[in-house]
C-alpha cells in the first residue's frame, strides 16, 4: 500500500485543523465557563449530588477533548514531517479509509486491536 495521495492528504490536513480549532474552542470555553463561575447556592442535598454528576460529567468530557486534541496535534506533525499514514508502530501504510474515518489515527487496524487486547503490556 502505498503513502495518501497528496489531494488526499490535503484533505485530511483541513479536517485535523478544523477539529483541532473545535477542540481548543471547546477547552477555551470550558476554562472561561469555570474561570467565571462563582458557585451558585447550593440548597439541598439534591441539588449538591447534581451538581457533583455535572462535574464528573464535565470533566471526562475535557479530559477526552484534551486527549483528542493531542492526537489531533500528533498527526499534523507527522504530516509536516512526512511520516502521516505509516503506522507508528509496525511501520505499514495505514488504509485509506481507516485514515478518512479517523484522520488522527496513529495505527493500522491490526496494531489498534492490539493495543486495545485486554491485558496488553501489563506485567504481574
Amino acid at each position: 500500500m502505498s503513502p495518501p495521495e497528496p489531494d488526499l492528504l490535503a484533505r485530511l490536513r483541513g479536517l485535523l485543523a478544523l477539529r483541532q480549532q473545535e477542540l481548543r474552542a471547546l477547552l477555551q470555553d470550558a476554562a472561561e465557563a469555570r474561570a467565571s463561575d462563582h458557585g451558585t447556592e447550593v440548597q439541598d442535598f439534591k441539588d449538591v449530588a447534581a451538581e457533583e454528576s455535572r462535574a464528573a460529567i464535565d470533566d471526562v468530557a475535557l479530559s477526552h477533548a484534551t486527549t483528542e486534541l493531542a492526537q489531533v496535534s500528533a498527526a499534523l506533525r507527522r504530516m509536516d514531517e512526512g511520516s502521516y499514514g505509516a503506522c507508528q508502530e509496525c511501520g505499514e501504510q495505514i488504509d485509506e479509509r481507516r485514515l478518512l474515518a479517523l484522520p488522527a489515527t496513529p495505527f493500522c487496524t491490526a496494531c489498534q486491536a492490539d493495543h486495545e487486547r485486554p491485558g496488553r503490556g501489563r506485567r504481574l
